[in-house]
């Protein structure tokens, strides 16, 4: 089979044409607001390009695609004080390596509500977050903001990109084609999770959709796309589940007192909201046996709400648990304006919990005393015992950015180094792991992260030692354009590339 071919530069837009495309890909809104300037600030041209310019050397064997989703409002907010990071459009950055040269493409999801609002030439939808905008939607608008920019990934040879409130959209891994929506050849019917995690062992995928108190559980099959495995779990309260983790026999799901409250966004107020009120006992932890869809429920200890899990794995009888903790998220449900962004996301830790599933004994303790968000580990160790971790620091609380670093925990040494970007880089994405071509360890292999250029407004992809990080990268791969601090994506090395595009122009 033969490598596709790298992009070629344009700058015209690939999915939607529309007289109403911005003069300046790079906007400058009258506004104060964190996540509209910076690193968020929104860059609105589809474009790509090869042979970028490099800073040290791309390693040989890296050979694949990363895929970032970035939050990238496509016009104006309605209300530019209301919106916020959850709010901006879906726009797709592929990153392409492959014999130590780099080439890139960006591409809009043309969603049904993306190409309504494409007509209009203006945003029609409001903050699901943040409220404010409550009103009636033009006649002919979909009911909803379809919006996958939360995380993506190839499975069953079509890029999926993902939005927890509906379905997932596919698009082809090299064009970035929008096809359309999702649904697992039937198996799932309104919308899934944007977490999902690969079974080392088979290659099947782990999701979970989450529709106000229900949780449903799926496994689909990696050959078919299939769903094989479902189960229906009620867990009470409308609870915001944004993540969860798996270990060999278990799937883990934490309820907090963060909520989604269609309800109360539907009047214009904020629709994330914090109320403790409804969990009196604190946050739980729910564990299914994916074996028997038996169901365990345990006490955390405490008033938090998790972000985003490394990882979970058995020892025994215990379950433990690696995740990143916050002590609130969202604004009170008694509120009707929101907080700040600092108040409403305040800085998260890392923290392990352990469940002996004999005696019911939990146990907590936090791993490091760097703040930190998007934590992430070796992929080939999912539900397995992992030593590493890796993660965005959060530790200056800026104006301007979110993240200031990159860190890696040793879990058996139990310390934390901390890596500060090249000047003037700063505020990187979520790091993704890849394993060297024949990799020996856990941390053999390379950590990829897109970094923010104050100086230029521009990106940079930088690459790293995993298991030896310092501040001089392997390589910097400079790019003609902003990707705005988005949430996660993945890497799809070449192999599974070249079978995806094969298989979808075969298809054609």
């Amino acid at each position: 089979m033969t490598n596709p071919p790298v992009p070629v530069v344009t700058t015209t837009p690939m999915n939607i044409s529309s007289q109403a495309q911005p003069v300046s890909p790079d906007q400058d809104w009258p506004t104060d607001n964190k996540f509209l300037r910076g690193p968020f600030a929104p860059w609105t041209q589809e474009s790509s390009g090869y042979d970028l310019p490099v800073e040290g050397v791309i390693p040989e064997d890296l050979a694949g695609a990363m895929f970032r989703t970035s939050s990238n409002p496509r016009f104006q907010p309605r209300n530019m004080e209301r919106y916020h990071w959850w709010d901006g459009d879906a726009m797709i950055a592929g990153l392409y390596l492959r014999d130590g040269k780099a080439a890139y493409r960006t591409s809009w999801v043309a969603t049904d509500s993306m190409k309504f609002e494409v007509e209009q030439g203006e945003a029609v939808y409001g903050s699901f977050v943040n409220g404010g905008t409550a009103g009636r939607l033009p006649k002919g608008a979909p009911r909803g903001k379809n919006n996958p920019q939360t995380n993506a990934g190839i499975f069953d040879d079509h890029l999926l990109v993902y939005f927890e409130g509906a379905l997932p959209t596919a698009m082809h891994p090299q064009t970035l084609e929008t096809y359309g929506s999702y649904d697992f050849h039937g198996g799932v019917d309104i919308l899934c999770t944007a977490h999902f995690k690969m079974d080392p062992a088979t290659g099947d995928m782990l999701f979970f959709a989450a529709t106000g108190p229900i949780i449903t559980w799926y496994r689909a099959d990696a050959k078919t796309g299939n769903i094989i495995d479902s189960h229906v779990i009620d867990v009470g309260i409308p609870v915001l589940m944004h993540d969860f983790a798996v270990s060999e026999n278990y799937a883990i799901f934490f309820v907090a007192p963060n909520m989604f409250r269609l309800d109360l966004a539907a009047q214009g107020r904020p629709g994330v909201v914090w109320d403790e009120s409804a969990l009196p006992h604190g946050t739980q932890i729910v564990l299914m046996d994916r074996r028997t869809h038996e169901v365990k429920w345990y006490e955390a200890g405490g008033m938090f709400a998790p972000t985003h899990f490394y990882n979970a794995y058995e020892i025994g009888d215990e379950v433990v648990i690696d995740l990143s903790r916050i002590s609130r998220l969202g604004t009170p449900a008694d509120r009707r304006t929101p907080l700040s962004s600092h108040e409403w996301f305040p800085p998260g830790y890392s923290w392990q919990w352990r469940i002996d599933t004999a005696t019911g004994k939990v146990g907590d303790r936090r791993i490091s005393g760097i703040a930190g968000e998007f934590p992430k580990i070796n992929d080939d160790y999912v539900g397995k015992q992992h030593r590493y971790g890796y993660f965005a620091t959060t530790r200056d609380l800026a104006t301007d950015t979110m993240t200031d670093g990159l860190a890696r925990h040793d879990y058996l040494k139990d310390s934390t180094v901390v890596l500060e970007g090249p000047d003037p880089l700063t505020s990187p994405s979520e790091p993704v792991f890849v394993p060297r071509r024949d990799a020996r360890a856990e941390d053999d292999g390379y950590l990829l992260s897109v970094w923010w250029n104050r100086d230029t407004g521009l990106s940079e992809l930088l690459i790293h030692e995993a298991s030896d990080l310092v501040t001089r990268p392997l390589a910097r791969v400079k790019l003609p354009v902003r990707v705005p601090l988005g949430f996660h994506g993945s890497w799809a090395d070449q192999a599974v590339l070249d079978k995806s595009i094969a298989t979808l122009r075969d298809a054609d």
